[in-house]
């Protein structure tokens, strides 16, 4: 049977499903035709990603397409989300049991890796059921993914296609991801395909993501937490699915009462109508290679902290590291370990906090409206500004599984050639999601605010316009301060004495230091309509 999709707190294991809801027999069979990595993130350091253009000129190449495609499924190398829940479970009954017997975190997590299974996931695009010429109702519906990532590069003031890396300027139709901790199993998986491909006369283009586990120095640390080129801890924020990850967010994120990361299946799941009747489900996936300036970011990092040190300590204008980690923080919405900058004008809160909310700074004295955590997720702003209901700015979530690329480090050099985010969302809407939060949020100078500017991590002007053209956002003269008055200037006379009024914010321009290199739209289909592929006919 059918599952319901309003279901939120799922959990396999367990047969205590109220009767309005999903059967844990029904949740089980939808979960093990799901592909994995879209309720949960597959959890790996290290990624392949396989971009496919097949060959299609001949109905026997389209055919010797759908099949390997379907072999995919059929011979079960994509995970499903069901094998990924219990490999999840073996994995930390596993590093229980080593850690029991005397062995160090890092010593556990290092033989656990060891021990890990392959993920692999599966992807097509609107430009992949074409050229294949699978029967037209299998193809999902969604429009902004049948019109296809270069159709959307004006809405998204991305650069033209035309100027994209070479190997997304080209039509792409399939992405096959693999990932692993062991990147010598990883690699050879990766052969494997590659060879298989290559007797299809296909030569796939691969990215290399590394999930950058390093220490607040920079140093490398398996036992670190995951950050970004900029030195931001990473993926703090995702909406949750399961029961346990819900749970664990209530005990090791602060709780849950200021901030529910719960979502409903409908967040990222929609109906593949290629699949199974009953259990078939998939989800829209955005792809888009985001190459960070690191150097620009300092430099406008360094700007602002100036500025803040002239308000926050006149006498001795320099910042301090304390004003620099409180311009980052200002730009992103954490400081670089987490903490939110709305919570407190330092780091050091630990855990990576997430049950936080802008109710008590309606005026963006602490976190700033255009900070980046803060434009992409609201977090009941809209609500507040504009009357919008919550439950509708929560559909607006989208589940982020990027990881990064190029050198492993935190201060990446010019011979260190170009670094980034393999930037990946799932969502059930492309336009409602990620689109919507890209061009009317992030890129949107009036959003949340009149004046408030773009988002500094990722807003962008439309392509080819000068960033000096761009809204200077305003930001706090001191951390958490209402204060409108100035005693340095001449009084207004009337009344005798009364100081100056003055705003408490001051303008300056920063941001647009990540540029989108080439990207496209994509569909995860079940593990039953990869299966179907090989006996499709042609539309």
């Amino acid at each position: 049977m059918a599952i319901d999709l309003k279901q939120t707190a799922i959990d396999p294991d367990s047969p205590e499903i109220p009767p309005t809801r999903n059967t844990q027999k029904a949740l089980r069979e939808a979960l093990d035709d799901l592909q994995g990595n879209i309720l949960k993130s597959h959890g790996r350091d290290h990624s392949r990603h396989l971009f496919i253009t097949f060959k299609t000129d001949t109905a026997d190449q389209r055919k010797k397409a759908r099949e390997w495609l379907a072999g995919m499924a059929a011979e079960d190398r994509a995970t499903s989300a069901l094998r990924q829940w219990e490999e999840a479970k073996a994995y930390r009954d596993f590093r229980e049991l080593v850690r029991a017997n005397g062995m160090s975190a890092k010593e556990a997590d290092a033989l656990v890796k060891s021990v890990s299974k392959t993920f692999v996931g599966v992807l097509l695009s609107a430009d992949g059921y074409r050229a294949l010429k699978l029967d037209a109702h299998r193809m999902p519906d969604d429009p902004s993914f049948a019109a296809g990532a270069k159709s959307r590069t004006k809405l998204l003031n991305d650069p033209e296609s035309k100027n994209w890396e070479a190997p997304f300027q080209q039509q792409l139709h399939a992405l096959v991801i693999v990932a692993d901790d062991a990147t010598d199993r990883l690699e050879r998986f990766v052969k494997t395909l590659t060879d298989e491909l290559t007797a299809l006369g296909v030569t796939p283009y691969v990215e290399t993501g590394t999930a950058m586990r390093l220490d607040k120095d920079g140093k490398e640390d398996p036992s670190a937490p995951v950050r970004e080129h900029f030195g931001f801890v990473d993926g703090i924020s995702q909406p949750l699915f399961y029961a346990r990850d819900i749970d664990n967010a209530r005990d090791r994120q602060g709780g849950i009462d200021r901030y529910d990361p719960s979502a409903p299946l409908d967040q990222v799941l929609v109906k593949d109508p290629g699949g199974d009747k009953s259990t078939g489900y998939g989800s829209y996936f955005v792809y888009r290679k985001l190459e960070q300036d690191v150097q620009g970011f300092r430099a406008d990092e360094k700007v602002l902290a100036k500025s803040i040190a002239s308000f926050a300590h006149p006498k001795k204008p320099d910042p301090t590291p304390e004003d620099v980690a409180l311009a980052g923080a200002y730009m992103v919405g954490r400081f670089q370990d987490g903490t939110p900058v709305v919570d407190r004008n330092a780091a050091g809160l630990g855990d990576q906090p997430n049950n936080f909310s802008f109710d008590g700074d309606v005026d963006g004295v602490r976190c700033p409206f255009q900070a980046h955590v803060r434009k992409t997720n609201p977090r009941g702003d809209k609500q507040r500004q504009f009357g919008v209901p919550l439950t509708q700015e929560r559909t607006q979530r989208i589940v982020r599984r990027g990881i990064s690329y190029g050198k492993v480090t935190l201060d990446p050099q010019p011979s260190d050639g170009k670094v980034g985010l393999l930037f990946l969302c799932a969502q059930s809407s492309i336009a409602d999601q990620f689109e919507f939060i890209q061009a009317a949020w992030a890129n949107y100078q009036d959003f949340l605010t009149p004046g408030s500017g773009l988002d500094p991590v990722i807003g962008t002007l439309p392509h080819g316009t000068s960033r000096d053209s761009a809204v200077a956002q305003p930001w706090p003269k001191r951390y958490g301060s209402h204060n409108q008055l100035d005693f340095s200037k001449p009084q207004d006379p009337n009344p005798p004495g009364f100081p100056t009024p003055m705003p408490h914010t001051f303008p300056q321009r920063v941001g647009q230091w990540t540029t989108m290199r080439g990207g496209e739209y994509f569909f995860v289909p079940s593990l039953s309509a990869l299966k179907a592929f090989g006996a499709a006919g042609e539309s």
